[in-house]
């Protein structure tokens, strides 16, 4: 990063920290933190600090890019041998990021964060509420400044777990080597001399992975028949093939989705609307049958925390709420669940300070941002909104010209 654009962002985040305060995590002072720099190459960690005063000089005379907390609490939160901390705990933290869910892959910033925020969403109802039994206050959700968000979870039984355990939660969340057709009654039947396996579906009020199969299925068969109403066969292949990324097979199971069923247009559509616990036997084969259960199975899975690294490490740092996303400008922010069903990160994320000034910048080439409710075309040098200079700036997009 050239020099004048560290010196712009150091100075607008400066007054970003002299007017607000971070939201530090219970025990504080038992925390280890981090930090990186505009100007410099490394990562300073194996700092604690012992009261609020401390913390806020330190950001307003460092300005951090960014600024990190551990999820562990220790004894000794400043010594630098991990083995010395005297570990006492650690909160469960999820993280989804739009980087790991492969259909965000190319998409505008703003449509990957809609994408993130329906597996955050999932993530929490389905898995946290649902069947952890967390109540909502057990949770601390933040819009982690980027492309995500971070879900802490603070409880006293939840502290002293260990990585293996915490790795099997995520392995259920993910569905980690589950094979979808272990949640279905199982049957033997007769058909045209041979015998053959009959799948009997789950109760959809049943608990756990088995009423989220069964409610699984008739929520991807309806979702698949929209798709295939409103864009075709191609719309439906396209959609098919981006969970089974093999091109023949994909067509296999949309040949046989398409084909024809008495009092219905075809098995997809009788798929979507017969709701019978043993429709899966309108398929031919146990291969297609599948197939079709590996893709549902995607759709019911937690993509967005392939991150797992994040969960199970017990000593990880994880960004400081109120802090502002180095690549980004936005603030990493708190929000109830409510507040979460209704945030709009390129709107809500953005610091009211930065709304107050423009700057011009330059951009070799024409760049399009979305933020604040707007759409904002940048192609050469332009004036523009101080949020979205710093975005465009952060992201090394552009560069910044002179005050405006």
């Amino acid at each position: 990063m050239n020099v004048g654009n560290a010196e712009f962002l150091k100075g607008r985040f400066r007054e970003y920290y002299l007017k607000n305060d971070v939201l530090l995590p219970p025990r504080f002072n038992r925390r280890e933190y981090g930090f990186m720099f505009f100007d410099r190459n490394y990562v300073l960690r194996h700092i604690s600090f012992k009261s609020k005063y401390e913390i806020k000089k330190f950001l307003v005379n460092n300005v951090p890019k960014s600024a990190y907390h551990s999820t562990a609490y220790y004894l000794y939160p400043n010594k630098k041998d991990m083995d010395k901390k005297g570990w006492m705990g650690a909160d469960l933290i999820f993280d989804l990021d739009a980087d790991h869910i492969p259909e965000t892959e190319g998409m505008p910033y703003h449509e990957m964060l809609r994408v993130v925020k329906r597996e955050a969403e999932k993530l929490i109802v389905d898995f946290l509420l649902d069947d952890f039994g967390f109540d909502e206050g057990d949770l601390t959700i933040a819009f982690s400044g980027g492309r995500g968000y971070h879900i802490h979870i603070r409880r006293e039984d939840i502290f002293p777990l260990k990585s293996d355990e915490r790795r099997e939660i995520v392995s259920y969340i993910t569905g980690e080597g589950y094979n979808i057709t272990k949640f279905l009654k199982v049957e033997l039947e007769k058909r045209r001399k041979k015998r053959r396996k009959k799948y009997v579906l789950p109760d959809p009020k049943a608990g756990g992975w088995y009423g989220k199969v069964r409610r699984g299925i008739n929520d991807a068969s309806r979702n698949l028949w929209d798709i295939y109403v409103s864009g075709g066969r191609d719309a439906l292949v396209e959609e098919i093939s981006s969970v089974i990324k093999n091109k023949k097979s994909t067509k296999i199971v949309v040949k046989e989705l398409l084909s024809e069923i008495k009092d219905y247009t075809n098995k997809l559509e009788f798929l979507a609307r017969d709701d019978r616990s043993e429709k899966l036997q309108i398929f031919e084969t146990d291969d297609v049958r599948d197939l079709f259960l590996k893709y549902v199975k995607e759709k019911i899975r937690i993509r967005g925390e392939a991150d797992e690294p994040v969960t199970t490490d017990i000593h990880r740092l994880i960004r400081l709420i109120g802090s502002l996303h180095g690549k980004t400008g936005l603030a990493v922010k708190k929000l109830s669940f409510s507040e979460f069903k209704e945030f709009n990160p390129l709107k809500d994320g953005i610091p009211e300070i930065f709304k107050d000034n423009e700057s011009k910048i330059f951009t070799n080439k024409k760049v399009e941002v979305y933020m604040n409710n707007k759409k904002f075309v940048i192609d050469g040098e332009d004036c523009v909104p101080d949020f979205v200079a710093i975005f465009i700036i952060a992201r090394g997009m552009g560069d910044f010209v002179a005050r405006c």
